[in-house]
């Protein structure tokens, strides 16, 4: 099995949401999805040769409050899965899971950054490509990108297209994670401020 992902989460369409945003970050790794430490526990106490190899665990708050013992002993990193609760779970980084999405995605890339620099998983992107993903993911529209490279409108949906069928990737947050994770752009330089 290649290296794994557990996500821990009882709310069905938060982990589902999480791995969708994972997926991107990490193309060639499974993420499991639990909705149980149960379950979790069966698959990390298996046996057999079809255990998952674990990199991370993403753990809702509840769930990881009630076992900080079992994760601080597992050698990977756990991350928490915040959702405003006051629970005392210091010492495990955390994800405000009810925050805007550009923040959510925010901090995925601040733990990518810190902890999977280098990862080289590109696809064969032409130059304009990545100029047009680069300006997607600091938040132009097609008509802002289609001036500034100074090419047609449709040029640029097309340039889109093409960047999602290479990428299988729809989603601007998603596609932000790529960008960041393949040094396309900074973590600094995402989401065009608007404040």
């Amino acid at each position: 099995m290649n290296s794994a992902i557990a996500i821990v989460e009882p709310q069905y369409l938060v982990a589902v949401g999480l791995r969708t945003l994972l997926e991107a970050l990490l193309p060639h790794t499974d993420i499991l999805i639990y909705s149980t430490i149960e379950q979790l526990r069966s698959d990390i106490e298996r046996k057999d040769g079809n255990r998952p190899y674990f990199v991370h665990y993403f753990v809702n708050d509840n769930i990881l409050w009630a076992n900080q013992d079992l994760f601080r002993s597992l050698p990977q990193i756990t991350i928490g899965l915040s959702h405003g609760n006051d629970n005392n779970t210091k010492g495990f980084p955390m994800i405000e899971v009810n925050a805007p999405e550009n923040v959510i995605v925010k901090q995925l890339l601040h733990l990518r950054t810190q902890g999977h620099a280098g990862t080289d998983n590109q696809t064969e992107l032409s130059q304009r490509e990545k100029e047009v993903l680069k300006l997607v993911v600091k938040g132009m529209l097609n008509k802002e990108i289609a001036d500034k490279l100074c090419v047609s409108f449709n040029t640029v949906i097309t340039h889109r297209q093409h960047i999602t069928r290479k990428l299988g990737i729809r989603s601007v947050p998603a596609l932000t994670i790529y960008a960041v994770s393949n040094a396309i752009v900074g973590p600094s330089e995402i989401y065009k401020e608007n404040n």
